[in-house]
């Protein structure tokens, strides 16, 4: 009992500090709502919400559910109150999330986002924010990496545009991703037998009514998708070569210090178009020149994954305690998420929490 007022106490004396730091780098707090639309998160923010999200049905058979993520209550926020502006806010509180055993977890956050910023170093901004309360912790080390990255690879790569698309798509599927470099390594697809089944198939659908939906999409769009498939040919040899590239591209982890260079140099032994990857230099030799002397970074290309709205820069501070990771702060860039939860358009954000619970265990 007395243990647990103690971590209570400790709690609110801790946020109390951290959300004073928000404040003076002229973060406004702001209360957020505990519940959010089903619909919202599984049909404009993916299936990954859906699957560790508690959900429940309101008195009208509404799904409603509690919210898994304070990013997306921040979001949801900024377009209920119809802002155009830059605005940077600061909240604490519980997120609700399923594990894959179906459990409930709670997670205490106290974080930040920046939304709709013109400011090139809004990054440095955020993460210095969510790094400062942690500066004092020992062996506190952080991993960075930028998954608009991948999109500028890929771009670059001799691969049909299709491919290019899907393969951008599914970045945040691991497993799936996994699988379709296997096809494209192998030239699953330049099969005579399936460029045959492709072919009966797309001659059925071709005979049934365009409008008609199957798996969320048109006959017509499926129609489209199988043409483009037959007369958009890949080449064996580029499939292997390009697969390399990518998996060689994954296997870059530096410090962020040789970050600039490693990348540049990759690019350029791969005889890849490296004119587009500039603005995203820039944007890692910022945060190494105000950053990278405070902490011990390193920065992982194949990082930032597992969280689909992600866009550009992202990150992790962390400590290793009996060869267990224990994840105290995360966030990243997330510049197309309000448009999918229905704003008008694209606008820049990022934003990153701090795990309480994690904090105050240490």
């Amino acid at each position: 009992m007395k243990e647990g007022l103690e971590k209570k106490k400790l709690k609110e004396d801790l946020s109390k500090k951290i959300l004073s730091n928000f404040k003076k780098n002229k973060f406004n707090f702001t209360d957020l709502d505990l519940l959010i639309d089903t619909n919202l998160l599984t049909e404009r923010s993916g299936e990954q919400f859906k699957k560790f999200t508690l959900t429940y049905k309101d008195l009208f058979g509404k799904e409603i559910s509690l919210r898994p993520d304070l990013t997306v209550s921040t979001a949801l926020k900024y377009i209920q109150e119809k802002k155009n502006k830059e605005e940077k806010y600061c909240y604490y509180g519980s997120a609700y999330r399923l594990d894959k055993e179906g459990d409930l977890k709670v997670f205490d956050q106290i974080g930040c986002e920046i939304i709709n910023s013109n400011n090139n170093k809004s990054e440095n901004i955020l993460i210095n924010s969510i790094l400062e309360p942690l500066s004092k912790i020992k062996n506190l080390e952080v991993i960075l990496g930028d998954v608009g990255l991948f999109k500028i690879l890929v771009e670059s790569l001799e691969l049909p545009a299709r491919w290019k698309l899907r393969l951008v798509k599914n970045f945040s599927r691991e497993e799936y991703f996994e699988d379709m470099l296997k096809r494209l390594e192998t030239n699953y697809d330049l099969d005579q037998k399936a460029i045959k089944l492709d072919t009966k198939r797309l001659q059925d659908l071709e005979k049934l009514d365009q409008n008609v939906m199957i798996g969320g999409r048109t006959v017509f769009d499926i129609v489209k998708r199988f043409n483009k498939k037959i007369k958009d040919p890949r080449d064996n040899y580029k499939g292997k070569k390009n697969v390399k590239i990518i998996r060689d591209f994954f296997n870059i982890n530096t410090s962020i210090q040789k970050a600039e260079s490693v990348i540049s140099s990759f690019f350029s032994k791969n005889k890849l178009n490296n004119l587009s990857i500039n603005n995203y230099l820039k944007k890692i030799s910022r945060i190494n020149k105000e950053i990278g002397k405070k902490y011990s970074i390193n920065f992982k290309t194949n990082f930032g994954r597992n969280t689909d709205y992600y866009t550009g820069t992202v990150f992790l501070a962390f400590v290793t305690k009996n060869s267990k990771i224990i994840e105290l702060a995360r966030g990243g860039e997330y510049n197309g998420l309000l448009r999918t939860l229905g704003y008008k358009k694209d606008i820049s954000a990022i934003g990153g929490a701090i795990n309480l619970n994690e904090l105050i265990n240490l």
